[in-house]
């Protein structure tokens, strides 16, 4: 498994799909892209979903929304 806090390593790795924005638009198409097969890379700069996704109530509860019609458990 890849190590978050070693940019050299995360570097070396090969991925189709770099997603940058790790808030609930970028994590729904990190969730899509590898159920699809593919390989992505989530790039954020701070925790995920600390901006607008947290400082938003309407981004976040749409985007719940969008989580709960998946049924995940």
């Amino acid at each position: 498994m890849l190590n978050p806090r070693d940019p050299q390593g995360l570097a070396a790795a090969d991925y189709d799909l770099a997603i940058v924005g790790g808030g609930v638009y970028g994590i729904m198409t990190a969730l899509e892209a590898v159920r699809r097969g593919l390989r992505p890379i989530l790039i954020e700069r701070a925790d995920f979903a600390a901006a607008t996704s947290h400082n938003s109530l309407r981004i976040a509860h749409g985007g719940l929304r969008y989580l709960q019609s998946l049924d995940l458990h």
